[in-house]
């Protein structure tokens, strides 16, 4: 597949601590695998080209971990110097320079199985959110609301659940020329000051722009995002689960 990865792994995760006293989220291990391993792995299957992971807190634990993996899948990794005080809007920006055209884009603290990432780079659009459909939606969500065609109206935090579709899981898939209208929208908020913003802000200024983006349905399938000690809980029991399939 003529594709890349782009996995953001530069927050500090400081909601997961202790865990993440001394490594990154990405490396904090769910059923004996660093989340990492398991993200490449599934990058791997699925065919993509390479993986472009964007680094930040404690790089160097990730860089001694790559050093020591054996795999066909070529990482470069990109530093974000200023991971302790912006959002991952700019840890995504950070990737620009690396990305050549087709890429997927992965949050670096998920736990999935690989099928949910093969949808996304199947689905159909320029532009594909993987979604989650679901009426169970809280606060910290990602909440997606859709046009009556089904393309994308909103996808954010402050969405009305009652309203919403599901939860955009954390994986997009992005063709060339939306890329590159992506990163010009990310470089245009780093521009005007605003690097405190979550990658999913971009996105809907595209849409108001009139880019249609599509959800890739990834229900039913296993997928969580780890934020907290307790998710990490989840996560184990999930990937228990996941083994015993």
């Amino acid at each position: 597949m003529n594709a890349q990865a782009v996995l953001l792994a530069a927050g500090e995760g400081t909601r997961l601590r202790p865990h993440t006293n001394d490594i990154p989220k990405c490396l904090v291990e769910v059923g004996a695998l660093p989340l990492l391993e398991r993200a490449l792995t599934s990058i791997e299957q699925a065919g993509v080209d390479e993986a472009i992971l964007v680094t930040g807190y404690r790089a160097d634990r990730i860089d001694e971990y790559l050093a020591r993996r054996a795999a066909k899948l070529p990482v470069r990794t990109v530093f974000n110097p200023d991971y302790a005080t912006t959002n991952n809007a700019v840890s995504l920006l950070r990737a620009r320079d690396a990305v050549t055209g087709t890429f997927v884009l992965l949050d670096g603290d998920l736990l999935f199985e690989p099928e949910v990432l093969r949808r996304a780079l199947a689905a159909e659009g320029d532009a594909v959110l993987a979604v989650e459909k679901r009426k169970t939606l809280g606060d910290e969500e990602m909440k997606v609301l859709l046009h009556e065609d089904g393309t994308i109206a909103a996808v954010n935090k402050q969405v009305d659940p009652r309203a919403a579709v599901g939860e955009a899981i954390g994986i997009a898939r992005f063709g060339a020329d939306m890329g590159r209208r992506l990163f010009a929208q990310l470089g245009a908020q780093v521009a005007e000051g605003r690097t405190n913003l979550f990658y999913e802000k971009a996105f809907e200024e595209l849409m108001a722009a009139g880019q249609p983006f599509r959800v890739a349905d990834v229900s039913g399938l296993a997928c969580m995002e780890i934020d907290t000690p307790e998710d990490l809980e989840g996560a184990r029991e999930m990937a228990e689960r996941m083994s015993a399939r």
